[in-house]
């Protein structure tokens, strides 16, 4: 292992970031192995910093980091630091996952099969660096598997939901060609009968029109919860139901019942309905039948996310730590100029610095 005591600086541009960039935070802390510092600009710039935060350009160049991480696609260029992606999601469901925006010195990839991808394009383009570590996301649920129990009972006691029920937990994702939230808002609500527990987690940026209809099915056995962190939701429900959404592949991790409406990728991690009106069966099939899909999600895991460790974080900052070491971001070839991609993040940062 190499000892390194190096400056990081986490930029976020959307809320959900957070819960991604927090255990890589508390890996440097408990292993002294550098100091942390936060930057937000767009959407994340409204939410409260779960550490130290810098909030101008003079700020970030004073502060000189050595290592900028991302769980995003841009990175003002301009910043002094080794710029790492570290993503958003375990999935490459959606067009545009493999996109290579031309900011990043190292993509810190979640398995093999995103490995194999990026590899190919860094051995084409030469102008970043690929490592394999794993999502520092998940370490919360390799480290704490022992309380997914007592989870339940927290998630059942904290929204006053009903012990004797199962809890369902419905995540869908957000962009309107991809969202299943219009198409099974009646379906939901013919489900909610009081024969489940609901907890309805929408992402930060679904649209809030459809976010207030589902508000009207709320009762005593459904909760439309506003959580930045879906893991803790997901550690305490029986049964997950969502989309192409990314959160399904985090979910595997549990080794529990999953739904998938539409989903256009891995389409056997779990029962894959085409109408609204497969739900209540999909529902009852898979509660009677949970471990019917297991050995498909272990097989999926494999590919996406096979480290169960809870060390993902401590594998990134050893990669990185060894790359500066060894300088081989030094060997790499001239970035694309990206003009006007440049003079957009700029603009952002500008905006987040006049907020502040």
């Amino acid at each position: 292992m190499i000892n390194a005591h190096l400056k990081y600086l986490f930029f976020v541009t959307k809320p959900y970031s957070f819960s991604i960039l927090e255990p890589v935070q508390n890996a440097i802390q408990k292993s002294n192995s550098g100091t942390v510092k936060w930057f937000t600009a767009s959407s994340a710039s409204h939410y409260l910093v779960p550490g130290n935060q810098l909030k101008s350009n003079r700020e970030v160049h004073d502060y000189n980091p050595d290592v900028v991480l991302v769980p995003g696609n841009v990175v003002p260029h301009y910043w002094p630091g080794l710029k790492v992606q570290i993503f958003h999601g375990l999935d490459e469901e959606v067009k545009g996952f493999y996109t290579i925006t031309g900011f990043f010195d190292l993509y810190c990839t979640t398995g093999p099969v995103m490995t194999e991808t990026f590899s190919k394009i860094a051995k084409r383009k030469k102008h970043f660096l690929v490592e394999e570590t794993g999502w520092p996301k998940l370490d919360y649920i390799f480290k704490n598997k022992g309380n997914f129990t007592d989870q339940k009972n927290q998630l059942i006691k904290q929204y006053g939901l009903n012990p004797e029920l199962p809890v369902l937990l419905y995540a869908p994702t957000f962009p309107a060609k991809y969202t299943s939230a219009p198409d099974l808002l009646g379906a939901i609500k013919n489900v909610n009968n009081g024969k489940y527990n609901w907890i309805i987690k929408f992402h930060p940026l679904m649209d809030k029109t459809t976010q207030e209809q589902y508000k009207q099915l709320e009762n005593k056995y459904l909760r439309v919860v506003d959580e930045l962190n879906i893991l803790p939701i997901m550690a305490g429900s029986d049964l997950m139901i969502t989309d192409t959404s990314s959160v399904a592949y985090e979910f595997l991790s549990f080794d529990r019942p999953l739904i998938t409406y539409q989903a256009l990728a891995r389409k056997d991690k779990g029962i894959n309905i085409q109408k609204p009106t497969e739900l209540s069966t999909a529902i009852e099939q898979s509660l009677m039948k949970p471990d019917e899909f297991s050995i498909n999600r272990a097989s999926c895991l494999r590919e996406i996310h096979p480290y169960s460790d809870g060390s993902s974080s401590d594998r990134m900052l050893q990669a990185i730590a060894r790359i500066l070491n060894d300088g081989l971001h030094k060997e790499l070839k001239q970035k694309p100029l990206n003009i006007i991609r440049k003079y957009q993040i700029r603009k952002m940062i500008d905006r987040s610095q006049a907020k502040g």
